[in-house]
């Protein structure tokens, strides 16, 4: 009987040896708290959540689910997230949408002939020092859709329409990651087509009309958006719908209430 009470006691104290009350609890991790309330996780088609610090700590799931995040808060459910992290300073990237395109060596990088995926961000930096932490996590639209009207007169549309940028994809912080991108598209029996790209560090942007191999027209189509002062730098990204005149050589740009006519030369 002393041995059994003996090991009973040793083993209480060891089991109490992870943060004890007279120890330094510098070296106890923080219980970090992710708010993912008001988010339709279901709606996407990936949902990932990256966090890392200075000192080398790392956390990675890229499939964050709706199922086990519901916390009774008192007031009603919330969805709620639990990580322990190191107390330091910590970076916090959610990603939604961004499919397997998305991994934390890379962030989001965009292959040549793909679109932008319709991805939303939220990126924080937060001091993690304490015992707790909560954060709001808050999804940002971090892709531009661009919709084109061909407006001619004839109902067969013969040709193929590409577009090309500096931008082939966005960091696990949001910002810009430079690259080449290219995607073709052909309009529909409308004449319209849409096309996804990520958010933008220049005006480089261009739209080609091409007849198989041969290039029709060309358009600095970032200039063009740039000059209807539109905001790359914006938290969420408006859309952008453009009407080519095929025929009388001018191009149309709407953005919100801003509506704004060019004239273009062709390059050959």
């Amino acid at each position: 009987m002393p041995s059994l009470l003996m090991f009973a006691a040793a083993l209480a104290t060891a089991l109490c040896q992870g943060c004890s009350i007279k120890e330094d609890r510098s070296l106890c991790p923080c219980s970090l708290v992710l708010d993912f309330s008001g988010t339709d996780l279901s709606a996407a088609d990936m949902a990932g959540l990256y966090i890392r610090a200075d000192d080398g700590f790392l956390y990675y799931d890229d499939d964050v689910s709706p199922d086990i995040l519901y916390e009774d808060s008192g007031d009603g459910l919330r969805m709620t997230y639990e990580v322990r992290v190191p107390k330091t300073a910590v970076m916090i990237s959610g990603i939604l949408g961004a499919g397997r395109m998305f991994t934390p060596d890379t962030g989001l990088l965009i292959p040549l002939g793909y679109e932008c995926p319709e991805i939303f961000m939220h990126y924080s930096e937060v001091d993690a020092s304490g015992e707790r932490l909560e954060e709001k996590m808050v999804f940002h639209k971090d892709y531009c859709r661009i919709t084109v009207r061909m407006l001619t007169d004839s109902e067969d549309y013969p040709f193929s329409l590409t577009v090309t940028g500096n931008a082939n994809g966005l960091k696990a912080d949001r910002s810009v990651m430079k690259g080449d991108f290219s995607v073709s598209f052909v309009p529909d029996s409308s004449g319209s087509g849409t096309v996804c790209v990520p958010r933008q560090a220049d005006n480089g942007l261009v739209l080609r009309i091409l007849d198989e191999d041969k290039i029709l027209r060309e358009f600095a189509l970032g200039e063009y958006i740039a000059e209807s002062g539109y905001d790359w730098s914006a938290e969420n990204l408006d859309d952008v719908e453009i009407s080519i005149d095929y025929a009388h050589s001018f191009i149309s740009i709407e953005v919100d209430d801003w509506t704004g006519s060019f004239e273009y030369d062709v390059v050959i």
